[in-house]
């Protein structure tokens, strides 16, 4: 069982509560690479053991360790998303620690002190590459975008990603947060697996979830992103330590908690010890109101700032949400090491569960199920790496995985949607395979059918477009 919370003022519920995660896995032996703004060494990371490999700045800033100790307005955005990843949960007594609290990271600063470019992510990556057999990594977060959209196949980062795959590391990049806007690379890359956002109330309960309005769409190579989506507001991340921000919390909790008799007086030796400075956002004439009003004014301040606990903010985007994702393909892959990122995207998307009154563009193969990701990758003897469906002289063939599925059904445009009238063979540990003859040139919708009751998108192609029933069907391009 998680710890109670050690205060009562610990409104937010832990991410692992949320998404109802396995308690018994914690990353362990995996290393996660995050790719952000910039790092700080937080004590969620380093404490009660260290688990930071490497600091690494790819850009012309050159930080050296010593640059990484100095915290800087672009420190916190990288550091809190390792931390809601893969955080001890130091200051809380483990109640907020990320679901890979025992993940080792390697952290990697693609901000040059004026932006984040396409280049530096790609720099990034191209370390990784480089050096990912020393750290052992096997997956990379990216909540960032870069500044340019193109095909995959002109694209770098695109590339690289590819090459990351087959090297078997799983590439993890979040959505974004305008679904006006198109969605970048990282996150349009083909073999990324795209993360968008959902409004979860702050609640276990998927009854309450609703649409966040993260960045949804096709790409422009066609396919429809995210996969997958993960909550993406009000969710815990530590502060880093000793800035301005920080040392707010800390004094408007104190003064919080202070009984109302003496909250003045403290109020008075605060703003004489801080001179008013900037980083103290409490006007002199405060003292003139009452006590109540006072105190009405520090907790609509501590709201204002999303100062939920001393050393805690609540945080939202799809930038929260990756990791989030990243944290359960960790625990996969401490539970069967053997897993490739092909099968982990499945995996990922074949056990999630759809949300229902959220378009399917916006969610894709819905909502992420850690305990069920668990269970499937125990399940996993192979590796199993297949195109889907494969287009060839004289067929086609499609191919599907599910252990648990006892019948399979194939149906579409060339089977006017009866069922039945294709069913794939269960030809391996949990493959099914169908084998049609070529269809004429066009374009065909289909989807399987699972067991007569469950339909679902083949998760190997991720060409689709809506069908109208509140989910997707594939479309098959034969040329």
């Amino acid at each position: 069982m998680p710890p109670k919370p050690p205060r009562k003022e610990y409104t937010i519920l832990p991410i692992y509560r949320r998404i109802h995660a396995d308690a018994h896995y914690t990353g362990k032996g995996v290393t996660i690479a995050f790719i952000d703004s910039g790092f700080w060494p937080h004590p969620d990371l380093i404490k009660p053991h260290p688990r930071i490999l490497a600091m690494i700045d790819v850009t012309r800033e050159k930080f050296t360790k010593k640059d990484f100790l100095k915290v800087r307005p672009s420190s916190w955005h990288g550091t809190m998303v390792a931390c809601s990843a893969c955080g001890s949960g130091y200051f809380s007594k483990k109640y907020y620690r990320g679901i890979a609290a025992d993940a080792n990271v390697v952290l990697i600063k693609a901000f040059d002190g004026k932006r984040v470019t396409s280049s530096n992510i790609h720099r990034a990556l191209i370390w990784i590459l480089k050096n990912h057999k020393l750290y052992n990594v096997r997956v990379v977060n990216i909540s960032l975008g870069g500044n340019r959209n193109d095909l995959a196949t002109r694209n770098a980062i695109g590339r690289t990603i590819g090459e990351l795959k087959s090297l078997g590391i799983t590439v993890v990049a979040a959505a974004g947060n305008n679904p006006a806007a198109p969605i970048m690379p990282p996150a349009s890359c083909p073999d990324a697996i795209t993360v968008g956002g959902i409004d979860d109330k702050n609640s276990a309960d998927v009854n309450f979830f609703g649409d966040y309005g993260s960045s949804y769409g096709r790409t422009p190579d066609g396919f429809v992103k995210p996969e997958i989506v993960a909550p993406g507001k009000l969710l815990p991340a530590p502060m880093v330590l000793d800035n301005e921000t920080f040392n707010e919390s800390q004094v408007l909790h104190d003064l919080n908690r202070t009984p109302i008799k003496l909250l003045k007086k403290k109020l008075r030796a605060v703003i004489r010890r801080t001179k008013l400075d900037p980083k103290i956002k409490l006007d002199p004439k405060i003292l003139s109101l009452s006590e109540k009003q006072i105190k009405a004014a520090i907790r609509e301040r501590l709201v204002t700032e999303k100062f939920f606990a001393p050393y805690y903010q609540h945080v939202d985007g799809t930038s929260f949400a990756a990791p989030i994702v990243s944290a359960v393909i960790a625990q996969m892959l401490e539970a069967n090491p053997r897993l490739t990122p092909g099968l982990i995207k499945m995996i990922a998307e074949t056990t999630a569960r759809r949300l229902p009154g959220l378009a399917p563009e916006k969610q894709g193969f819905g909502l992420i199920v850690p305990k069920a990701c668990v269970k499937q990758a125990l399940r996993e003897t192979h590796a199993v790496e297949t195109d889907s469906p494969q287009v060839l002289d004289d067929r086609i063939i499609f191919y599907y995985h599910d252990h648990a599925a006892k019948k399979v059904c194939l149906l579409g445009d060339f089977t006017a949607w009866q069922k039945d009238t294709i069913l794939l063979k269960k030809i391996g540990d949990g493959v099914w395979r169908a084998d049609i003859p070529r269809l004429s040139p066009g374009q065909y919708a289909y989807k399987f059918l699972i067991d007569d009751h469950r339909w679902i998108e083949d998760p190997l192609n991720h060409r689709k477009e809506n069908d109208r029933y509140n989910g997707m069907n594939n479309l098959l391009l034969v040329p």
